[in-house]
């Protein structure tokens, strides 16, 4: 009798690990979404749909860390495949999963001038000075390196433009968007520049990408993969207007 006390207290103890073993077995994988295909530099991405657990630790793969169940929102500075690492704590049990997160690169394909300043208004001049006459139009594309700017593209020159030929399309090969002015947002770099050209004194700015008191819109269809953005000053009748467009290339 005393034999099968024995016996029995040793099973119990065997028994209720046993039940301890298959509880943390049972702990289920932690998971999360995240909602698009693909992001662009600076656009902001939202973690959804996070299982629940004790504890999280998120690394987005860029530097970034969080704890939270649902972390804030964050972006990536440079395009790229990123892994965003989730580990959660559920009764002492750690599980982990990994996701990948692409960060596109975008590049321009065509530049459109809309409209554009008739005098020097762009060069510091009087908005209200009198026109200078039809322009001979080129478009420059620069941006800069080591605060020097370096041209990396620069169309024929088109004489004699009036309002009447608007928009012009100059179509460019594969021009990266983004990157060179840390400062300013990416849609802004490189510089899309108009320019009349002149035989006597300096070449004029008409129309830019980036004009002080000036309004910018961006559009991008994630199903296309192609988008464009605006800025203008003025109205499309007068004013600085230009839209560069752009397609999606993804990592």
């Amino acid at each position: 009798m005393k034999m099968r006390k024995h016996l029995l207290l040793i099973v119990l103890p065997l028994f209720f690990f046993s039940c301890n073993k298959e509880e943390e077995i049972a702990v289920p994988d932690p998971e999360f979404t995240i909602p698009d295909e693909f992001y662009t530099m600076e656009e902001y991405v939202n973690i959804k749909d996070v299982s629940e657990a004790d504890g999280y630790q998120w690394d987005f793969g860029n530097g970034t860390t969080s704890t939270k169940r649902v972390p804030d929102s964050f972006m990536y500075a440079e395009p790229g495949a990123y892994t965003i690492t989730l580990t959660t704590y559920t009764a002492g049990v750690a599980k982990t999963v990994e996701k990948e997160v692409k960060v596109a690169r975008l590049y321009v394909y065509e530049v459109q001038l809309l409209s554009y300043l008739e005098n020097y208004a762009l060069e510091g001049g009087d908005l209200s000075a009198p026109s200078e006459g039809n322009p001979d139009v080129y478009l420059q594309v620069s941006t800069y390196e080591s605060n020097e700017e370096k041209v990396l593209y620069k169309s024929e020159v088109r004489p004699a433009v009036t309002r009447e030929d608007l928009p012009l399309t100059f179509v460019v090969d594969r021009i990266p968007l983004g990157g060179g002015v840390p400062e300013l947002p990416y849609m802004h770099t490189p510089f899309f520049k108009f320019f009349d050209h002149n035989e006597d004194k300096a070449d004029r700015l008409i129309a830019h990408n980036l004009v002080t008191g000036g309004s910018s819109q961006l559009y991008l269809n994630k199903a296309t993969k192609e988008g464009y953005y605006t800025q203008q000053r003025g109205s499309d009748d007068w004013g600085s207007h230009v839209v560069v467009k752009f397609k999606v290339e993804l990592p």
